[in-house]
């Protein structure tokens, strides 16, 4: 089976982008009723899930362990941030269930979405070499994700609690 060098062209690549911003778009316009239970699974499924793709990307183009370390280190500084922005963003009620939460849409949320991907897409294409450092580069996204989201939860649950102390 012979493989093409040929880049996709650049519709074909924004296409999954935009398909998964708009589901995020969507998701982010309306409230959501979460636990505080399955807000928490959701980074640790995400940290599994990229330890897997970061062992993946090491057998598929090897990378000095300074470099991966560097790039997921370089992603969670960067994300850290934008997470607390997101939790600050978001509105955050209790229900009458114990747990149980109420978020409010976030339009900060929408607009680090947009950057991150487009940035994202952006470094793709400006890469001469989409070897190694290109695995290194997904490496820090996926750190920058699971900072983003483990941060802005943890900035939610304290939002959470204080309204739920004050509730009862």
């Amino acid at each position: 089976m012979q493989q093409s060098n040929a880049a996709a062209p650049a519709w074909a690549q924004l296409l999954p982008l935009a398909i998964v911003i708009v589901i995020l778009v969507v998701r982010s316009i309306r409230p959501t009723r979460i636990s505080v239970t399955r807000m928490w699974i959701t980074p640790i499924v995400f940290c599994a899930l990229a330890a897997l793709v970061v062992y993946g990307n090491q057998k598929l183009e090897p990378a000095p362990f300074w470099e991966i370390a560097g790039g997921l280190v370089a992603g969670i500084a960067a994300g850290i941030p934008f997470g607390i922005l997101r939790g600050m963003h978001t509105d955050v009620r209790p229900t009458d269930r114990p747990g149980v939460m109420y978020l409010g849409s976030s339009w900060m949320t929408i607009a680090i979405y947009l950057v991150a991907f487009g940035l994202r897409f952006g470094i793709r294409e400006l890469m001469p070499h989409r070897g190694a450092l290109a695995g290194v580069i997904g490496d820090a996204l996926l750190g920058f994700a699971i900072a983003f989201i483990a941060t802005s939860y943890i900035v939610i649950f304290r939002k959470y609690e204080k309204e739920a102390a004050a509730k009862a």
